[in-house]
């Protein structure tokens, strides 16, 4: 039976991941692809507690609608907001960050924006699943809060290239007869394939996610994609049996190339593997970066921590300008590129501990180290109290903090507000379409602490 009822709705506001929020009753239900003002045919499911619909047709169009002319735009779920106009994105993503600091009594105004240059085509990485539907081998993203594959022949904010191979390695699989992996029956060859160009060096890494290490014409598939797209740097195996949502798994092995690519950041060398974590958008990420460092203003003496440090890419960048940096990261693997890093750009003024950073800041502070600066740029999930804490008890002067969620970073900030004042505030747009947005937030210590 059919429950799928047509309703007219209009669209009140968006609430913080961009998503339209329409009146349903007596209940707001969230309208992806719905702009305020717009008046549209929704569908809902008349049997379910209505929380979601989905819009079938607009009756009436906002003036800051965009046509993004993506075929797989309303199913994917990626980029919440390709259908507003760029203007109103810097505006939206504004806003956000703004009642995000309200919501926790902060009063910040954003004025300085860092839009960007390009709207199309700017991510670096890419991963699409491949699947076995109506008997046809498909690739794609998943549909949002699900496992179905939503086949794709391109992706708007991927490069061409990077959508090339991901078609390439669809074709090359029907050639050979190779079948995508099958989650139900656990079945099947390749799940999934991960590709890394790097933009400045035109270096392109190529990792093909395999369900475990048989891989039935391997050596043949190397061939025939290296003859096809020619410009791939690298290609590597990665062996992933278990039953998880997780892409890759512990083990690889390298079947062309070195087995790593390079890129240039900020005038270094970056060395990039199947599992490094580097910003997606590097063009975007050099002006966040050297935003964040204009606004901390390092000497030449200072000694600075670089917290949640990953790869150590900012450490390294400020290390020119600074005295000493301490780069700290839990995460072995990140240490260890993050010292190979500084190796190959022959930075010695910075080392890398492989500690967690609340514990490590408080040893710090019992022996009363001096530490001048502290720039930290922690997951979405934020950082913790325990960390802030010990960040207030080492005493730096200047605090920099980048942030990907607004909402955790308000939160987190404050905490260290009965030590620290706001200076100085920006946004960095880093993924246009989307409803995620980079802060950078300046925090300097209070003269009577």
């Amino acid at each position: 039976m059919n429950n799928i009822k047509k309703v007219e709705l209009k669209c009140l506001k968006l609430n913080n991941q961009g998503q339209g929020i329409a009146l349903y009753g007596k209940k707001e239900i969230v309208v992806p692809n719905f702009l305020p003002k717009e008046v549209g045919i929704v569908e809902v499911d008349s049997q379910r507690e209505v929380t979601k619909g989905r819009l079938y047709r607009l009756l009436k169009q906002s003036p800051i609608r965009s046509n993004n002319n993506c075929d797989v735009y309303q199913k994917c779920g990626s980029c919440q907001i390709l259908h507003m106009n760029y203007q109103e994105q810097i505006k939206f993503k504004k806003e956000f960050v703004e009642e995000s600091f309200k919501r926790e009594k902060i009063k910040v105004a954003i004025k300085e924006i860092i839009p960007s240059d390009v709207i199309k085509g700017y991510r670096n990485k890419m991963q699409v699943a491949y699947k076995l539907k109506d008997n046809k081998i498909v690739y794609g993203f998943y549909e949002e809060d699900s496992h179905r594959v939503i086949p794709l022949e391109k992706c708007f904010v991927q490069s061409d290239k990077q959508n090339e191979i991901c078609k390439t390695i669809a074709n090359i699989m029907k050639e050979l007869k190779i079948a995508p992996y099958n989650e139900d029956k656990r079945s099947g060859v390749i799940r999934f394939a991960l590709i890394r160009e790097a933009f400045k060096t035109n270096q392109i890494l190529v990792t093909i996610v395999t369900n475990g290490e048989m891989f039935p014409g391997r050596n043949e598939f190397v061939k025939r994609l290296k003859n096809k797209c020619s410009y791939i740097s690298t290609i590597i195996q990665n062996y992933n049996s278990r039953k998880t949502s997780i892409i890759l798994g512990d083990q690889e092995r390298v079947l062309y190339g070195k087995g790593y690519i390079e890129d240039v950041l900020c005038g270094l060398t970056f060395r990039l593997s199947s599992k490094t974590f580097y910003q997606v958008n590097p063009v975007q990420a050099e002006k966040l970066y050297l935003k964040a460092l204009e606004y901390a203003d390092f000497n030449i003496n200072d000694t600075i921590i670089d917290a949640y440090c990953g790869v150590g890419t900012i450490g390294m960048i400020a290390s020119k300008n600074v005295k000493k940096v301490i780069g700290v990261e839990n995460n072995k693997t990140s240490v260890k590129c993050a010292i190979d890093n500084a190796y190959l750009n022959q930075i010695k003024n910075i080392t890398f501990v492989n500690k967690d950073a609340t514990e490590f800041l408080l040893n710090l502070a019992k022996d009363n180290v001096k530490i001048d600066g502290v720039i930290m740029d922690p997951p979405r999930s934020g950082s913790t109290v325990s960390f802030l804490n010990s960040l207030k008890e080492l005493t730096p002067q200047k605090v920099v903090y980048i942030s990907c969620n607004p909402e955790t970073l308000a939160r987190d900030v404050k905490v260290l507000l009965d030590k620290y004042e706001i200076t100085k505030t920006a946004i960095t747009d880093m993924f246009v379409g989307s409803y995620h947005i980079e802060t950078i937030v300046l925090l300097t210590r209070k003269n009577n602490q």
